[in-house]
This record gives C-alpha cells, sequence and structure tokens, in this order.
C-alpha cells in the first residue's frame, strides 16, 4: 500500500508536463519541499539524440527527460525512492 507521501508525490508529477521547457527543478523541490516536510532528492536522466538536417547540413541536438528518481524519508523513517520513466 503506498504511503501519503508517495501519492502526493505521484500526483505532483503526475501533473508536471516535461516535454515542454516551463518546469524547473528548483520549482519542483521547493513545492515538494512544502508538502513533504522536506526537500527530497531528485535525480533527472537526459536522453540525448542528434538530428541531421540534410538541407542545411547541420546537427541538431535534442534532449529529453528519460527518467525521473525521487528519494525521501516515508512515514516510518527509512529512505524510499521512487522512480517515473517519461515518454
Amino acid at each position: 500500500m503506498n504511503s501519503m507521501k508517495e501519492m502526493a508525490i505521484r500526483e505532483y508529477i503526475s501533473k508536471i508536463d516535461f516535454v515542454r521547457d516551463d518546469w524547473k527543478l528548483s520549482q519542483i523541490k521547493e513545492d515538494m519541499r512544502r508538502f513533504l516536510g522536506e526537500e527530497p532528492g531528485i535525480d533527472i536522466m537526459y536522453k540525448k539524440d542528434v538530428v541531421l538536417n540534410e538541407f542545411l547540413g547541420e546537427a541538431e541536438e535534442i534532449k529529453k527527460v528519460e527518467r525521473i528518481s525521487i528519494v525521501f524519508t516515508d512515514l516510518d523513517d527509512k529512505f524510499k525512492k521512487l522512480e517515473f520513466l517519461i515518454d
């Protein structure tokens, strides 16, 4: 069974659109600090891809969020890690 902290994190992460660039890691940490009572450890892994424009002969680098890991202290004072796959 999921704890209240885990459910709150899942709900918060599900509302963020990681495809657009309007989110900030500092804002996520600040929001989670408010409802968790602690600042969680957040690790964001990116997937990098290169696209070649054949008309211009230029390469364009594209970075997308692939995975987010969040480490926090659960209600039983044990560390818990949640991992979310994006995309």
